[in-house]
């Protein structure tokens, strides 16, 4: 049997460094198939993806995916733990996903290993010096770097960002009792660098920064490809309606979003009214206690109507949406049998009774209206084949 490796991923947009990734991998199994867990028109930090899910899928197909799936918007625009949580039940539940690779900046598997068990099994030094730091004002994960830093040493290494992710990954599989096998790869250059000439592997945030400057051949060069001139959806497109769904909203509605306590909803209400944009009101809501990170998805949720019992309710995968295939990997047409997941080609096939399925339409019609495209997005969208 073919080794199949899994990706959790965003792709906003694909550039060399996650094609060099597919590269790492083969280098380990030379026959691997790989799949690609994508998420669709919004990321995990809280904003749209500049294209749609489509356009990148394709990108991902023609640099050497196999399969292209879509993380749906209910994980998709979380926080690492249940993003990988989200990602990992279903590549799980798809049955025939052998390994799950990953980019950390520190690829030694036994020490991520380690450490994800402690996250797990907590001990009373853990415990103390997480209390001690959170006690500080530092933001959650910040504060749980500085533990990990305090038990096993090196607290830089466990606050960077690939790092975190990746041990949110091996958490997931411990506590789903997962049989994927972990396939780290060492994550090069700077994630969160802002221009191109840092190093050979760009940044997907300095790629997204040359295409909305107006600069596609830089853009085009990091890719390493030409990128499509299909319609783009601006970080600041849906800033009005996100600023007037706030500003309508009362406090205590406000309180029911995900995240939103200790009487953050007032903060978040009163800021909502003196700002004219979402980096602005982003900028005035922002505390060493608040991430700005977390504040984006905030945001998105309120958009979405994401409410933390809605995430609650909905906590589990209900089925995967098919967004592209090569078509020298046909044979894993006959995978899809295997997987205990509904494994959607169209969306006229989708459950409309499925909060998760409703979710991810809102999701496609706010990106649309973004993108000021007409509706219908995700029904039009068709199975890209390369």
């Amino acid at each position: 049997m073919r080794p199949v490796v899994g990706i959790i991923c965003e792709y906003d947009p694909f550039h060399r460094g996650h094609a060099h990734q597919f590269e790492l991998i083969r280098k380990q199994l030379p026959n691997a198939l790989i799949v690609c867990l994508m998420s669709g028109c919004f990321t995990q930090r809280g904003t749209p993806a500049v294209h749609q899910p489509r356009v990148r899928a394709e990108a991902a197909l023609c640099a050497g995916a196999d399969l292209v799936l879509e993380l749906p918007a209910a994980f998709a625009v979380r926080d690492a733990e249940h993003f990988a949580l989200g990602g990992v039940e279903i590549l799980t539940k798809l049955c025939f996903v052998t390994h799950l690779s990953f980019g950390a900046e520190d690829d030694e598997l036994p020490m991520l290993q380690q450490a994800a068990a402690l996250l797990e099994s907590p001990t009373a030094a853990f415990e103390n010096a997480l209390h001690a730091a959170l006690a500080e004002g530092r933001s959650f994960a910040a504060a749980q770097g500085s533990a990990l830093g305090h038990c096993l040493g090196d607290e830089e290494r466990w606050g960077r960002p690939n790092n975190i992710l990746a041990l949110c990954y091996l958490r997931a599989i411990r506590r789903l009792n997962s049989p994927l096998l972990p396939l780290p790869v060492r994550r090069e250059g700077d994630y969160h660098a802002r221009t191109l000439d840092v190093n050979p592997w760009p940044s997907a945030s300095a790629v997204r920064q040359a295409l909305l400057n107006g600069n596609p051949a830089a853009a085009n060069a990091a890719c390493g490809y030409e990128l499509p001139l299909s319609p783009i959806c601006r970080p600041d497109a849906l800033d009005q309606l996100l600023l007037w769904k706030l500003r309508s909203a009362s406090a205590a509605q406000l309180a029911l979003l995900p995240d939103c306590s200790e009487g953050l909803e007032n903060r978040l209400k009163a800021c909502a009214g003196q700002s004219s944009s979402r980096e602005e009101l982003l900028s005035q809501l922002k505390t060493r206690r608040y991430a700005h990170v977390r504040l984006s998805r905030l945001c998105t949720h309120a958009l979405l109507n994401i409410t933390a019992d809605f995430l609650v309710q909905n906590a589990h995968p209900t089925y995967v949406r098919l967004l592209g295939l090569r078509r020298e990997a046909s044979e894993m047409t006959s995978l899809f049998k295997q997987s205990s997941l509904p494994l959607l080609s169209k969306a006229a096939n989708g459950n409309e009774d499925d909060p998760l399925f409703q979710l991810d339409l809102r999701a496609y019609e706010l990106w649309s209206l973004g993108a000021k495209l007409p509706g219908g997005l995700m029904f039009r969208q068709r199975v890209a084949v390369i």
